[in-house]
């Protein structure tokens, strides 16, 4: 006799069944459930009976993959509708309701994870797993972000304190199936797997579980960790498949998710500001969880991805900007410090080694200054570690050519203006360690690693930013001393050809640079070297004269008899283009000359005092001369190369209204011109214009010559101050205001024209060089205590001769700390000597307002001292 064939109309049917339901197929129990479901026929019992009553009428295997596989999909969908429905205002009124079938399901889901459990050891149902974090990080938002709304609802708190208890029953008993800790040498649920679609319930399992802690940590911390646990020991567990099936991004997705987590809290610690017990825990807690990163980091090797460590590199970056910028209380700002940044470097120094950490160093973005300040800091820090390991080829090819981090560090300096000018030492540190990236580079003798610094100090040196060549200006004077003579003669040929490119008077930022490095690696040059570039590019050339404008006029190191030959040369020609002039004063061409070759002798052509007197006495039309875009090193020269008695035209009372046309450096370049002037030229014009002037510099520098002028006592310019008594009084005020006079700008004896003070300082008649202040310690990185400048790197040396120097680890914020005030002290005594050497002329004649500007810098030393 057959069986009755059992007719399903509706999910309702299936309810009747009871037990019966082992007649029916699984497949038309699946069709039945979907189309119940869908139709809202049925839901909760629908869910309880089929997994907690027909589960136990089937196989395992079987009914897992007929109904679990179609049917949580479907609760998980319904879980969805719930929480946004709770999320709603509109529907707020059905809160409890919703949390009442939240509570229902997890009764269902409890009797399953029971069955589960009870059929681990001859099944493991993976399809099922998912489902139960699904249910617990809905329930745990809810909970969370809904805690303190409904605390004053006693019915919908009640309901919430319920389900947080049942979600951490729910919980306790998932992680014990999946790790049990009963049975030691069973290993977790994830056993014995052969297939992807199984690695795939793996990865699902724990990037859901790592969501579900990221919910529970300001809840309940410990069990927090626990669940951080039992991820990591599945994925220890399971590493090396992951590994060898190239499915490591899982691991890169939970470290992201957790570190959210960490961010989170940090956000929420430094809103509060408050160093509560809670908060200490907190603090402790997010220790935990880093070293859980570190953990997953390193079991994951380099197979990580770099978008995994971008968001760690922003964390550290938030870290020490809030630090930095004290934006929080002393105790968290320690506890921040002990639990947080440390744990946080201690996964970049473990990471710093790999490629997508050094790629997401080197592609991040900066937006705010402080980011930037701290990515310095950051760079800082990973070139310290890079110095430790300094014979690391490895180390060396990833930062050096594969990534190039010193490329990124240039292009930030667009940037960092705001942070140049707050912090002293901040240029300092970046000088120090930048170099100590290059020379790493040129030690371990890489050609492409050199080749790549080389591109980069060239790029920097070309750009048109003010710090950023700078910068470069430095590091190329660090990079030249690791080089034999002979590849440091070549680099000085190359920056020799690009300068050939701009006239002398072209004031354009990129050839100041180019200048001003040309004439560095001319002082680092040996003297044989020197000597065989007078002989090279001889002064008797016309062509060469731009090469001896920036490098100016000859140290005392050359030979005596070739300084007297060049100069004798240099006279000889400047006679010939002011006898040219004299014959032709319209003669462009003999002017530029003219003035090139006063800049070339500076004042080393004492023979030829007449002959520029008569150069610059020579009518010509200097309202003309202002409107040119070569007016500033023209003004420049002049200002440098003349008397008083020689400047009577260029200051003639009608070239006074031209002066509003021309730049505020020119501007600022004939108020210099006018204190030169003797007694009978009439500055009055030219001062009531300057006066004037709408530029703040200028103005007040001119306040400034009127003053010395006044204390000169110049009889035209107590003339202008009784025409009008107004500029008496806005004096007065003036000095009342200005805690530091505007003074001259001194130039560097024979100095070249260029906007970049010179960084290498002459001895005379020494070869020795010493670095400026802010290389001071650079030199703690050379191998050559005596400075030798004939160091060839690339040549083979035994261990025995290379003498090793230490790399300071500290950081330059913890040293700066402690300099702040000794650092203070010794700027006021360098800036109060400078005025004294200002006062005190070759005659030793003061006048009284010299002698009461001289007492007040007396007095202001005696309090420094006493401070």
């Amino acid at each position: 006799m057959s069986e009755t064939k059992v007719i399903l109309n509706s999910a309702n049917d299936l309810l009747l069944l009871g037990d019966a339901i082992r007649k029916v197929p699984l497949k038309d129990i699946a069709q039945t459930s979907l189309k119940g479901l869908r139709r809202q026929e049925s839901d909760i019992d629908l869910y309880a009976f089929l997994f907690t009553n027909a589960i136990h009428q089937f196989e395992p295997q079987e009914f897992e993959v007929e109904i679990s596989c179609a049917i949580l999909p479907e609760l998980v969908c319904f879980l969805d509708k719930i929480q946004s429905e709770l999320q709603s205002n509109a529907l707020s009124l059905f809160f409890v309701e919703n949390l009442t079938i939240l509570l229902k399901l997890a009764d269902v889901l409890l009797k399953l994870i029971e069955y589960l459990t009870e059929k681990a050891e001859q099944n493991q149902l993976l399809r099922s797993l998912v489902i139960f974090p699904e249910y617990l990080l809905r329930c745990y938002t809810i909970v969370r972000k809904n805690y303190v709304t409904m605390a004053q609802e006693a019915e919908g708190l009640e309901a919430m304190k319920s389900l947080y208890a049942v979600c951490k029953k729910l919980l306790i008993a998932f992680l014990a199936l999946l790790c049990p800790r009963d049975a030691p040498g069973r290993g977790s649920y994830f056993r014995a797997m052969d297939h992807n679609d199984e690695y795939d319930h793996l990865e699902k399992v724990c990037t859901l579980l790592a969501n579900v802690g990221n919910e529970i940590s300001p809840i309940d911390s410990l069990l927090a960790s626990d669940v951080w646990k039992a991820i990591v020991k599945l994925c220890t567990e399971h590493v090396d498949q992951l590994i060898a099936r190239r499915r490591t991004a899982c691991i890169g997705d939970i470290v992201t998710i957790l570190n959210s987590g960490i961010n989170a809290s940090f956000l929420d610690l430094r809103t509060k500001n408050e160093p509560t017990k809670q908060s200490m825990i907190a603090l402790k807690l997010n220790a935990f969880f880093l070293r859980v990163v570190l953990k997953l980091l390193t079991l994951a090797k380099q197979h990580v991805e770099v978008c995994t460590f971008t968001p760690i590199i922003s964390s550290v970056l938030e870290v020490k900007s809030c630090l930095r910028g004290k934006a929080i209380c002393n105790e968290l700002a320690s506890g921040v410090e002990q639990y947080l940044h440390i744990g946080y470097m201690a996964i970049v120094e473990s990471s710093f080694r790999s490629e997508p950490f050094a790629k997401a160093l080197s592609q991040y973005e900066c937006r705010m200054p402080e980011e930037i300040y701290s990515y310095y800091t950051l760079i800082m820090h990973i070139v310290t570690l890079f110095v430790t390991n300094a014979n690391d080829n490895a180390l060396l090819s990833l930062y050096c050519i594969r990534t190039n981090l010193l490329q990124r560090t240039c292009d930030l300096l667009k940037r960092s203006e705001s942070l140049f000018y707050e912090s002293d030492t901040l240029y300092k540190q970046l000088v120090v360690h930048c170099s100590a990236l290059v020379l790493i580079g040129v030690r371990l003798k890489n050609r492409t690693a050199q080749k790549k610094i080389e591109e980069t100090l060239v790029r920097m040196i070309l750009q048109e930013h003010y710090y950023t060549a700078l910068l470069g200006i430095d590091l190329w004077s660090v990079f030249v001393r690791y080089h034999s003579p002979k590849l440091m003669y070549g680099y000085f040929l190359f920056w020799k050809k690009i300068n050939d490119h701009y006239s002398i008077f072209t004031s354009r930022p990129t050839q100041v640079y180019v200048r001003q490095l040309l004439r560095n690696l001319f002082v680092f040059l040996p003297v044989t070297f020197k000597e065989r570039i007078l002989e090279t590019f001889p002064i008797g050339d016309a062509r060469n004269d731009r090469l001896w404008a920036a490098l100016g006029p000859l140290s005392r190191e050359i030979d005596e008899g070739k300084r007297k030959q060049f100069i004798t040369c240099l006279e000889k020609r400047l006679a010939q283009c002011m006898k040219t002039l004299q014959l032709t004063p319209g003669n462009v061409k003999a002017f530029y000359e003219s003035l090139g070759l006063l800049s070339i002798a500076g004042d080393t052509t004492i023979a030829l005092n007449s002959s520029v007197k008569t150069f610059w006495n020579t009518r010509l039309s200097w309202d003309n001369i202002m409107k040119t875009s070569s007016a500033c090193s023209i003004f420049d020269c002049l200002e440098r190369s003349v008397t008083g008695s020689s400047i009577s035209s260029m200051l003639s009372s009608k070239n006074a209204s031209f002066i509003t046309e021309t730049s505020p450096f020119v501007k600022y370049q004939v108020g210099k011109l006018l204190l030169k002037a003797d007694s009978f030229t009439n500055v009055s014009n030219w001062l009531e214009v300057l006066l004037r002037d709408n530029t703040h510099f200028v103005k007040a520098f001119s306040f400034n010559v009127l003053r010395q002028l006044k204390d000169k006592k110049i009889p035209t310019v107590q003339l202008l101050l009784n025409r009008q008594p107004h500029l008496q009084s806005q004096l007065s005020r003036w000095n009342a205001c200005a805690s530091v006079k505007l003074s001259t700008v001194k130039f560097r004896p024979g100095g070249s024209l260029t906007a970049v003070v010179h960084r290498c300082q002459r001895k005379v008649a020494k070869r020795e060089l010493e670095s400026s202040k802010s290389l001071g310690q650079i030199d703690e990185l050379f191998l050559d205590d005596d400075d030798d400048l004939d160091v060839d790197m690339f040549a083979e040396k035994t261990s025995s001769q290379t003498k090793k120097r230490k790399f300071d680890p500290v950081s330059g914020e913890q040293r700066g700390a402690n300099e702040v005030p000794v650092n203070k002290c010794l700027k006021d005594l360098q800036s109060h000597t400078a005025q004294l050497e200002r006062l005190v002329p070759s005659t030793h004649c003061l006048n009284q307002s010299q002698k009461g500007q001289l007492r007040r810098i007396m007095t202001s030393l005696t309090n420094v001292l006493d401070s």
